[in-house]
C-alpha cells in the first residue's frame, strides 16, 4: 500500500494523535489505518478533534410594510482572517397560508440590525465566533438571486456548501432574503466553525 501523503498530514496529523492517543507519525500509520476508518468521512464526533466545532444558528426578521427582510449568518471574529465558517445546511420555514419565495445567497460587508451568537453542537467545545443577524431595508440584498418557493406551511433543507470569512473583499455573509417587502423571514444554519492555516487564508 503507498504510503500517506505527507503533505496532507497536517490536515489529520492531531486529529489521529488525539483519536490513539499515542505519539506517532501520520505518515507511518496510516497504511495500517487505512483498511479501518477514512479521514475524509470520518465519525461526526471526532469533529472536534480536528479543530472543527459543528455550530447551529436560528433567527427570524419580521414582516414590515414596505421593507425586505432578511436573515444571516456572518464569522464575526476580529483581529485577523484565520477563522472559516461553513455551513452545510440551510432551513428555510414558511408558516404561513400561502406559497413564499425566498433568496439565498452571499454578499459582503453588510450591516445587521441586531445579532446573537450560534451555539456550538458539540458542548465539549463552546467557544464559537459566528453570529446570525437579520436586516430590514427599502432595497433588496439579492437582486439577481433566482427566487425559491417555499409552499404554505412547509420548509426545505437546502444541501450546499458556503464558506464564509474575511477575505480581500470584506466579511462575507450567507444571507435568506424575502422576495417581496412586507414578507417574514424564518432561517436555520447548520455547519462548523475552524481555524485557517496560513496558506489557506489566500488562495488565489
Amino acid at each position: 500500500m503507498t504510503d500517506f501523503n505527507q503533505l496532507a498530514a497536517p490536515r489529520f496529523a492531531e486529529g489521529v494523535r488525539r483519536l490513539l492517543g499515542e505519539d506517532i507519525q501520520v505518515a507511518t500509520v496510516a497504511p495500517e489505518l487505512a483498511p479501518y476508518m477514512s479521514l475524509q468521512s470520518d465519525r461526526p464526533e471526532w469533529q472536534v478533534l480536528f479543530n472543527e466545532i459543528p455550530i447551529v444558528g436560528w433567527r427570524t426578521d419580521a414582516a414590515v410594510a414596505g421593507q425586505f427582510s432578511s436573515v444571516g449568518i456572518v464569522n464575526a471574529v476580529t483581529g485577523g482572517q484565520d477563522r472559516l465558517t461553513v455551513i452545510k445546511k440551510v432551513v428555510i420555514i414558511n408558516q404561513t397560508a400561502g406559497v413564499l419565495v425566498y433568496r439565498v445567497g452571499m454578499q459582503v460587508n453588510i450591516s445587521a440590525d441586531a445579532t446573537s451568537g450560534v451555539a456550538s453542537r458539540d458542548l465539549r467545545r463552546l467557544t464559537v465566533s459566528s453570529v446570525v443577524t437579520d436586516r430590514t431595508a427599502a432595497g433588496q440584498l439579492l437582486p439577481s438571486v433566482q427566487g425559491l418557493p417555499i409552499p404554505a406551511n412547509s420548509f426545505v433543507i437546502i444541501d450546499a456548501d458556503w464558506m464564509l470569512s474575511v477575505t480581500a473583499l470584506g466579511r462575507s455573509m450567507l444571507v435568506v432574503e424575502g422576495d417581496v417587502v412586507n414578507q417574514l423571514v424564518r432561517a436555520g444554519f447548520f455547519g462548523y466553525e475552524r481555524h485557517l492555516r496560513p496558506e489557506e487564508i489566500v488562495v488565489d
